[in-house]
């Protein structure tokens, strides 16, 4: 009896370690279809940047969402490799979609980018570039289909697993454990159906968000192209008028979106922060600038009041705490008609950063707060007929703040108003004062810049010069390193993927040949903003970043913080 009982021990313990090999590979492929459905989103977005280009008639703008993807796609293609690695098949499909992508590119996005404004829109490259991105469109179905499959199979041996197992209990006849014994499995059974409901479910969120950012972002994209090119020309106070009314909800479609897909990375775990030193109180001129003329015209003061010891620099993600900032003031001057809204900054304790926004509005009652942090809640239906929204800002900044250690509470009594409270660890950063953004002077500067796309070499040269920069434009790291040798420049631009040699081996080239003594400010322009890019160009030996799309204000930055004391920028 006792060997009976071992052996049955050693069979269902091995048919369970059978189960749990195939709920890992139900969870890898839960994995796997999060990543296909960011690089078809990648691709699409390609896609939507290159007709959204044409649409507008080379409106350099329209193609954020291009280059963007351009770096989201080799990032999610890498992911997708690292998760391949053991299949030779998958990695042959990969193999094939990225050059699938490439065909792309050289039969539609390069030719458009290479053409004259008034030749972009041409209706026979349009239908080579539907065809070539119909090929990746079945290549990352190939692919997912095969993973489904391998996933089946799993399942499929989980089954046979849990009956085998079931079946020795039972002809043992040891009632009392067997009974223990199909407990333990029936609960992970349910727990497998629960993953396939949640694999089916994701695999229907992801692909649908990302069909339809890509629908709504190429439509918008030309909008907004053609929008910010006509407010550039002159015309009639009232048609200007007309114009930022029109720009002002292109900009609040974009940023709904937005919060679609902030969302659904959070959920998948696929939100990187960013750490860098900011400056708290520039940052919060920027908040008066976006929301105080709003708050104005209704008659609301928006008022900042920044303790001492929080102003100057603090470590964190910039650009995510300014968002969880912008919702939050957004929200208290869209829900307060009368009285003010107040944002207050203190330290109440070291490392500690807390960040107060009180408004004089309508105020909520006990049920309202219990849902308010909940994904596409609002306060009420009437909330949401009348103010908008997708019910996702307070969700995403909650989440946010929780990814950075902290939290986001809330006070609130109907007819009195309601306070938010952000708080941060976060620590202190370079003690810098703080430099006005106007007026910086970077006249007699010798800047060499190396991209290897006429776009944003266009860009480039529209921008430097006329800052006063004496600027040299070259088309990849093996020219930007000779031209480095033969010239003497203040400082490199170096775009990150460009053919024959990229910006990290540029800068690293140019740091092995430096002479003591005479180092040269390098600083990286990249679409992909991941925390890895970031390291591998501090290893490198760069300098600085600015991600694309370029922000002037953010350029000028980079290349001050990167300059030596002897070319400090002049106020």
């Amino acid at each position: 009896m006792t060997a009976m009982m071992a052996a049955m021990i050693v069979v269902v313990f091995g048919n369970l370690s059978t189960i749990e090999a195939a709920d890992r590979a139900v969870h890898h492929t839960r994995v796997v279809e999060t990543a296909a459905a960011d690089l078809l989103a990648s691709s699409l977005d390609q896609e939507t940047g290159i007709r959204g280009y044409g649409e507008s008639r080379g409106e350099p703008a329209a193609l954020e969402p291009y280059f963007a993807g351009q770096a989201k796609f080799s990032e999610e293609l890498q992911t997708l490799y690292r998760l391949s690695s053991d299949s030779p098949q998958q990695t042959a499909r990969l193999d094939a979609l990225r050059e699938g992508l490439n065909r792309w590119r050289s039969v539609y996005a390069s030719p458009q980018l290479a053409r004259p404004q008034s030749q972009i829109a041409d209706p026979a490259l349009a239908e080579r570039g539907r065809v070539a991105m119909g090929e990746v469109r079945q290549l990352l179905d190939d692919l997912r289909a095969e993973e489904a499959l391998a996933a089946q199979e799993s399942e499929e041996a989980r089954d046979r697993a849990y009956t085998t197992a079931r079946i020795v209990v039972g002809g043992v006849g040891l009632a009392a454990l067997g009974f223990g014994t199909s407990l333990g499995l029936w609960a992970v059974r349910a727990s497998a159906r629960r993953e396939r409901e949640a694999v089916a479910f994701a695999k229907a969120k992801t692909r649908t968000l990302a069909v339809v950012s890509h629908e709504i972002r190429t439509p918008l994209n030309g909008m907004l192209g053609m929008l910010q090119a006509m407010a550039a020309e002159p015309m009639a106070a009232t048609q200007k008028e007309r114009l930022e009314v029109a720009l002002e909800s292109g900009e609040t479609l974009t940023a709904l979106l937005n919060d679609l897909l902030d969302a659904s990375k959070i959920e998948a775990g696929r939100l990187e922060l960013l750490e860098a030193d900011f400056d708290l109180t520039r940052l919060l001129a920027r908040m008066e600038t976006a929301f105080g003329e709003t708050a104005r015209k209704k008659g609301v003061p928006l008022r900042i009041d920044i303790a001492p010891e929080a102003a100057g620099d603090w470590i964190g993600d910039k650009v995510r705490i300014g968002q969880i900032l912008a919702n939050l003031i957004s929200n208290a001057v869209k829900f307060t008609d009368q009285g003010e809204v107040a944002l207050s900054v203190d330290v109440p304790s070291a490392g500690l950063l807390r960040i107060a926004v009180r408004d004089s509005g309508m105020g909520m009652n006990e049920a309202t707060l219990g849902r308010l942090f909940s994904p596409y809640a609002q306060a009420s239906a009437e909330t949401a007929h009348t103010h908008g929204g997708t019910g996702l800002g307070l969700a995403i900044s909650r989440s946010l703040a929780r990814m950075m250690g902290g939290d986001i509470t809330v006070t609130s009594a109907v007819g009195q108003g309601s306070c938010f409270t952000l708080e941060l660890p976060l620590q202190r950063g370079r003690s810098a004062t703080t430099e006005p953004e106007s007026a910086r002077s970077l006249a007699d500067l010798h800047v060499l810049a190396a991209d290897d796309n006429a776009v944003n070499r266009q860009v480039l040269s529209a921008i430097l010069p006329s800052l006063g920069v004496e600027l040299t434009v070259v088309e990849n790291g093996d020219q930007a390193v000779a031209a480095w040798r033969e010239g003497a420049y203040d400082l490199v631009l170096l775009d990150l993927r460009m053919p024959l040699c990229d910006g990290f081996e540029a800068a690293r080239r140019i740091r092995a040949e430096e002479t003591p003594g005479r180092r040269t400010p390098l600083i990286l322009l990249s679409g992909d903003v991941s925390a890895s890019v970031r390291e591998q160009g501090r290893e490198a030996g760069l300098d600085g970043f600015v991600a694309k799309p370029l922000d002037i204000h953010m350029l000028i930055e980079a290349m001050s913080a990167a300059l030596p004391p002897a070319h400090t920028l002049a106020a």
